[in-house]
């Protein structure tokens, strides 16, 4: 009596277990197709994921375009809906599209101070990446020798510079302009870096100040009373 319980009790469970199968399989095959995978678009272009939702019953939106460093112009930069979800056939799969990288137009700053072109940076949302200071006797102290990259659309938003220190710091002896007519002194001053003071008129140097012989640096100035005789030079 009890084993055809139990065995009756065992027809039971399996019969549950193949009903609840077949209702699982007969929901299963009727919303087979009433959903759909979302594929993978990011990186394709608009055509080819169009031919991959609609072989899946689902529909491309773009919504948006963006500047990407990486993905080409074109191409899907981003998807709403993540590769894999099942969703309901007929729905649209929002996309956003790739712009490209984005240009910046780069004016040249050659000759400009260091603080007028991070004004200019900062009204251009740029920024400066790498200074170099270098001595030059060509371009005036913390003024811009050269720029990288250099002025026209560029692909980033970061500049590098070569700014002037001014010229090196030279010390030598002092010449003696003394007795030199007021044109050969100013050429020699401008060939030496000096800075000729003139006093008096004339047309020869008479006095010098320093003399002869002292230190002086590229830059420094010297002090010559003009007159029309002869200096005395020692």
């Amino acid at each position: 009596m009890i084993k055809n319980f139990l065995r009756l009790f065992g027809y039971f469970i399996a019969f549950l277990a193949a009903g609840a199968a077949a209702v699982y399989l007969v929901i299963y095959i009727v919303n087979y197709d009433k959903t759909g995978e979302v594929p993978m678009l990011v990186g394709k272009n608009i055509a080819e994921s169009s031919e991959l939702l609609n072989k899946r019953k689902l529909l491309i939106k773009i919504i948006d375009k963006e500047y990407h460093d990486n993905i080409p112009e074109g191409l899907i930069s981003r998807q709403e809906v993540e590769a894999g979800k099942e969703i309901p056939v007929g729905t649209e799969v929002s996309v956003i599209v790739s712009s490209g990288q984005e240009l910046y137009s780069m004016p040249s700053f050659e000759g400009q101070s260091l603080d007028d072109v991070k004004l200019t940076l900062e009204n251009l949302s740029m920024k400066i990446g790498k200074v170099t200071m270098v001595h030059s006797d060509m371009v005036r102290k913390h003024r811009v020798i050269a720029q990288r990259p250099l002025p026209g659309n560029i692909k980033r938003n970061e500049v590098n510079f070569l700014v002037s220190l001014g010229p090196y710091n030279v010390s030598y002896k002092c010449p003696s302009f003394v007795n030199m007519t007021l044109e050969d002194a100013r050429l020699l001053a401008v060939k030496l870096g000096i800075i000729l003071v003139e006093k008096g008129k004339g047309r020869r140097v008479i006095f010098q100040k320093p003399e002869a012989g002292s230190k002086v640096k590229t830059g420094g100035s010297v002090e010559v009373k003009l007159g029309s005789g002869w200096g005395m030079w020692f």
